[in-house]
């Protein structure tokens, strides 16, 4: 190592010895506040008491059943929907949920329009590079429900046929797994999960791939038309979006699922929702009206 002074002088070194000394300190104190500057600071984000303060925590949502749905006075209801109600009351603020398409959920937290997004969205690495995904509220399965007379006497014939049609949810984990599944089919892509619904059973499309439980209502609503095909095309988790720099929201929002899965609440809502149809009962199930694609 080079010495730090040349010199035979002690005066003249220990003045170079201090200079640099002091030199070096600025540098890792200029470092420091720039590191300071650039990195996100748990303790300065505000997200958490922004919600509290403004009693409201505001929630994206998109028609999705059973996770969102809307009941005949306008009212929404659902898996997501009891669970928000939940964290809301926890958080001693009322719940706000606004409806926009499924295709604008993401766009729309990151723009400030709601605090988080709870409509069974699927926590996937494409979309946890835009926001952060809470501990997961649940897992579940992507199915296809088909006419039982597309599928003939041959259904694997069929299926993979080209040209089969089916239906799916846009730019949603469903669409990707049909698509892997089925390379040779025709998707026809919808906004909401009612008008993917509604196109199978108005003949539009041949088959629908969603979410469970939606294929095993739509086979129990139209026992006669429509057939379970095979098992899961893939399996996902299912959580809440948040923006990525709500640090203590996302903290409080994580802690609150770890709670209330320990306690059993999270487990009993979706056994409501997802164990049983007996919900169906309090809604309107009746035929939807025909698809817009």
């Amino acid at each position: 190592m080079a010495p730090l002074c040349k010199s035979d002088n002690w005066t003249g070194c220990s003045e170079v010895i201090f200079m640099r000394a002091k030199m070096i300190a600025a540098t890792i104190l200029a470092i420091s506040a720039w590191l300071a500057l650039a990195a996100p600071s748990a303790w300065a984000d505000d997200s958490l008491k922004h919600v509290i303060d403004q009693k409201t925590l505001t929630v994206g949502v998109a028609l999705n059943p059973p996770w969102i749905l809307k009941k005949a006075d306008g009212k929404f209801a659902g898996y997501d929907v009891d669970l928000t109600n939940a964290l809301a009351s926890d958080l001693g603020v009322d719940l706000k949920l606004v409806e926009v398409p499924w295709n604008d959920l993401k766009t729309r937290l990151l723009k400030g329009d709601f605090d988080m997004i709870a409509a069974g969205y699927a926590s996937t690495p494409e979309r946890a590079r835009d926001v952060v995904f809470s501990d997961k509220t649940g897992t579940a399965d992507i199915r296809m429900v088909a006419t039982i007379a597309s599928l003939g006497k041959k259904p694997g014939k069929a299926l993979r046929a080209p040209g089969y049609k089916i239906a799916v949810l846009s730019n949603s984990t469903d669409e990707a797994a049909a698509k892997e599944a089925f390379p040779k089919a025709t998707f026809l892509s919808f906004d909401n999960t009612a008008d993917v619904f509604a196109a199978i059973i108005g003949g539009e499309a041949q088959a629908m791939v969603a979410t469970s439980p939606t294929p095993q209502m739509a086979a129990r609503l139209y026992d006669a038309k429509l057939t379970m095909v095979g098992g899961p095309l893939l399996r996902t988790p299912e959580a809440f979006a948040l923006r990525p720099d709500d640090v203590r929201l996302i903290q409080y929002v994580n802690n609150w699922i770890g709670a209330r899965t320990a306690d059993g609440t999270i487990g009993s809502v979706r056994r409501y929702w997802f164990d049983s149809f007996k919900w169906m009962s309090r809604f309107d199930t009746g035929k939807p009206e025909p698809a817009k694609q």
